[in-house]
């Protein structure tokens, strides 16, 4: 008779399988040296990418990285297969914040086909927008004020309809905008 909890549940599985324990595994030469070096010289994301990989070849498991780091679990996994999938090119990753305007508003005219969309008509805070943003302040791009000015009339006449058909009235006919 066992004579601890553990002792009797030894043999037992629980359904789930059991997994390795998820390591960078034994680093090359070159690849400790660059990840000394980008330790030492890169900028805070790359560092810790690089302090991350370090400790999981040293042998630390995931848990006791992310305690170390301070971290989530899911980012030292995330960072670990990375690396082994892609090698130091997977300290990269992907783009991280938000663009700028203009690659925002090229990326978007370029993705998203023109269609017509009701619009409230021109008011005069509006049309002082657009004289201060193209006349006063010619360094703005003409094409993402005047699409912002579009998507913001547009966005007004979605408001006014749904108020006039909360109330069971019927909404008004609106002009009609290239978005």
């Amino acid at each position: 008779m066992p004579t601890f909890f553990h002792d009797a549940l030894a043999g037992h599985r629980s359904g789930r399988e059991e997994h390795r324990m998820l390591f960078v595994g034994r680093l090359s030469k070159g690849d400790r040296r660059e990840l000394r070096r980008v330790l030492r010289h890169a900028k805070p994301p790359f560092s810790f990418r690089a302090r991350l990989l370090m400790l999981s070849a040293d042998g630390f498991s995931v848990p006791a990285i992310s305690r170390m780091l301070g971290c989530c679990r899911r980012s030292v996994r995330r960072w670990i297969h990375a690396f082994r999938s892609c090698g130091l090119l997977g300290l990269i990753g992907p783009w991280r914040g938000r663009p700028s305007k203009g690659i925002l508003f090229s990326a978007m005219a370029a993705s998203r086909p023109s269609r017509l969309v009701p619009a409230v008509p021109l008011s005069v805070p509006e049309i002082r927008r657009l004289l201060d943003r193209l006349a006063l302040s010619p360094d703005k791009d003409k094409e993402y004020v005047l699409h912002w000015s579009a998507f913001r009339r547009y966005k007004q006449a979605l408001a006014m309809a749904c108020h006039y058909e909360r109330r069971g009235a019927t909404p008004p006919k609106f002009e009609q905008v290239r978005l």
